[in-house]
């Protein structure tokens, strides 16, 4: 999606079935993040389905798949047939756990790569079980971190006149998520709590309850901490040394 926004001529292969999430939300999740392609469906399992796919990179430059590893290379579209074909391809691949390592056969979605990496154990409130953030975002930070991968490989092939292989993976960027809380966890042997909409290293910074609904404040500094009892007239609480610091 975000290299059709920029002008790149997509096309999306689809199953002869259709994307299966064509259907998901009465089509939402679809529409969302296939604007600015062109869609053909193939049976890549047939000669005739491969040779058009084969017809297509032919003349690429890019091609994004994001089958569990091996699948390409079975199907006779894996990087080693299509780079020869096309020495100039970007080959980037999205799975749920990288083109090698103990785990690279295992198929994953979004859900699978929150639980593994800790985000869904640092999600939700300290009494109630982990949570599943809503929105996929490892899914689209994958995507995200594909498109930038893509474009640094296309400014290097500016300067050598080779593509090469992008390998992504949802672990990955479920890890990179939880940088922080990861290093913190070196350091200290502490695994991140569960603190609702709150966060241990600041405070204020949480959603709390008002007279007509809810408030989120984020205060992640002394200045703002200052700044946010002058707005409330609370300049006592901004004085008091209990809390000078965040």
């Amino acid at each position: 999606m975000l290299l059709g926004d920029a002008g790149a001529d997509t096309i999306k292969v689809e199953p002869t079935t259709g994307d299966f999430y064509r259907t998901a939300m009465d089509g939402a999740v679809f529409i969302n993040v296939n604007r600015n392609k062109r869609s053909i469906a193939l049976d890549l399992k047939t000669k005739e389905g491969r040779g058009i796919a084969l017809k297509l990179l032919e003349r690429a430059d890019v091609l994004v798949e994001n089958f569990v590893p091996g699948v390409m290379d079975r199907l006779g579209l894996g990087y080693q047939t299509i780079s020869k074909m096309n020495p100039k391809i970007i080959y980037c691949s999205i799975s749920g756990f990288g083109q090698e390592g103990p785990y690279h056969k295992r198929p994953s979605f979004d859900p699978v790569a929150q639980a593994m990496s800790g985000i869904m154990l640092a999600t939700g409130e300290p009494d109630r079980p982990p949570v599943r953030i809503l929105p996929p975002m490892l899914d689209y930070s994958a995507g995200i971190h594909a498109a930038y991968g893509v474009i640094m490989a296309l400014l290097n092939r500016e300067q050598t006149g080779k593509g090469e292989r992008i390998d992504i993976s949802l672990m990955d960027i479920g890890i990179v998520q939880m940088g922080a809380f990861v290093t913190h966890y070196t350091m200290t042997g502490e695994l991140p709590e569960r603190m609702g909409s709150a966060h241990k290293a600041w405070a204020p910074y949480q959603a709390f309850e008002a007279s007509d609904g809810r408030v989120q404040i984020a205060v992640a500094s002394d200045e703002m901490w200052l700044n946010l009892c002058k707005v409330l007239k609370l300049e006592d609480l901004g004085n008091d040394s209990r809390y000078a610091t965040p």
